[in-house]
């Protein structure tokens, strides 16, 4: 009788087989979305409120401190996407009200932090569901220990299913584009070789969890090496992700998408070809009570 395993392996595709790059511009999602929301009702594309939001975090002592911008759309969904500070406009208050829809097709975002929570709402509502869920009710600190565990769980189930025979070395290599402390020290656990990079000159040149972080720059040659890449959300409204999933395809480097910004990509990311989105509600993961992950797996 055959392995049910092995059968699995042969059916599911390669990265390099899978990975659609130019499907991963913001335009293209956009697109995607717009085509599916037109013919559904109006009433939930009314943008009922814009958020804003300045924060300062450090989630635990040794990680990071980041700062960040949020973009928040909400309707009876929400959709949002993190970058760089920048103040409210007294413009921004006539959008509240309106069809998100109509805002896009319109452009009347002001950039691409805007534009990807817009969208994020909309393909929200046009999507399957996660695969799998995760309700953390822990303490903070819990919360952000068990969330570092999914990623190195998921990853250790993308490499097996993609076989040991497409491995590059005698150990599975992971790169993590968009450096944490918490997910690197846990990948390192697990016995995975390591690396990392950021755009944050602060954290460049710095150990988090136990790895020096490297520059942006070395993506492109980090990646080739990699059997595996950890990409943060972050990379789709900075224009940098089909660069990215462009290498990861060239060298057969499996994907995951860590979607704090793009919560809602989880469908459309892994029928574009990556491996899995973690969807990460934060920064409101990170509050007291219950919060849910939601994961999606590419399917073949």
């Amino acid at each position: 009788m055959a392995d049910p395993q092995e059968a699995a392996r042969t059916i599911f595709r390669q990265p390099r087989e899978a990975l659609e790059p130019g499907a991963f511009a913001l335009n293209m999602a956009e697109r995607w979305a717009l085509e599916r929301a037109w013919s559904l009702s109006a009433d939930r594309f009314r943008l009922t409120s814009f958020w804003y939001i300045d924060y300062i975090r450090q989630h635990v002592p040794g990680e990071r401190k980041t700062r960040y911008t949020v973009r928040l759309a909400q309707s009876e969904n929400y959709g949002i996407a993190f970058g760089p500070t920048s103040g409210l406009r007294d413009t921004d208050q006539a959008l509240v009200g309106e069809d998100i829809r109509e805002i896009l097709k319109d452009r009347q975002f002001h950039d691409d932090i805007e534009r990807t929570a817009l969208v994020d709402l909309v393909i929200g509502h046009v999507s399957a569901a996660a695969d799998h869920q995760v309700i953390l009710d822990q303490t903070l600190r819990d919360k952000y220990a068990l969330r570092a565990r999914l990623f190195v769980d998921e990853s250790d189930l993308i490499l097996r299913r993609k076989g040991f025979d497409a491995i590059k070395g005698s150990k599975s290599r992971i790169l993590v584009i968009g450096a944490t402390a918490g997910i690197i020290g846990a990948l390192v656990d697990r016995g995975f070789e390591v690396t990392a990079t950021d755009m944050a000159p602060d954290v460049v040149g710095e150990k988090l969890g136990g790895v020096t972080v490297c520059d942006e720059t070395e993506n492109g040659r980090l990646i080739k090496a990699a059997d595996l890449v950890i990409i943060t959300g972050m990379t789709l409204p900075n224009r940098t992700l089909p660069i990215l999933i462009r290498a990861a395809k060239t060298h057969n480097t499996s994907t995951v998408i860590w979607a704090i910004t793009g919560r809602n990509f989880g469908h459309y990311f892994t029928e574009q070809g990556v491996d899995c989105v973690i969807s990460d509600p934060s920064p409101f993961l990170m509050l007291p009570g219950p919060a849910t992950i939601g994961i999606w797996r590419r399917k073949s």
